[in-house]
């Protein structure tokens, strides 16, 4: 009898060894599946970070070539109009002038 209880202690402690074993490896499953889950997260946001820095750059760029183009049509159309204004300035002023004196 004393055989038989001894048996069934033994038994049970390995159930529980057992019991025990499963439950830790599921907790450092979970730390596993926890620190993957972590690492997957960390790599994406760091290549978002580097595709918003090259997007940003090229997006600079562009905005840089646009405003030198549009500078230069600037730079153009003043340019026309300053020429205008010396070919026609005393024109203007003399018909300014008649202008108000005949009123």
């Amino acid at each position: 009898m004393e055989d038989m209880i001894a048996k069934i202690v033994e038994m049970d402690k390995r159930a529980r060894g057992l019991s025990d074993e499963a439950t830790q490896s599921r907790m450092d499953y979970e730390k596993e599946i926890t620190l993957a889950k972590d690492k997957i997260k960390n790599d994406y946001l760091e290549r978002a970070k580097e595709r918003i820095r090259i997007n940003r750059q090229s997006e600079q760029k562009k905005a840089d070539e646009s405003l030198r183009r549009i500078e230069a049509e600037n730079a153009g159309i003043i340019e026309k109009l300053e020429a205008c204004d010396r070919e026609n300035h005393d024109k203007w002023v003399e018909e300014i002038y008649t202008r108000i004196v005949s009123a």
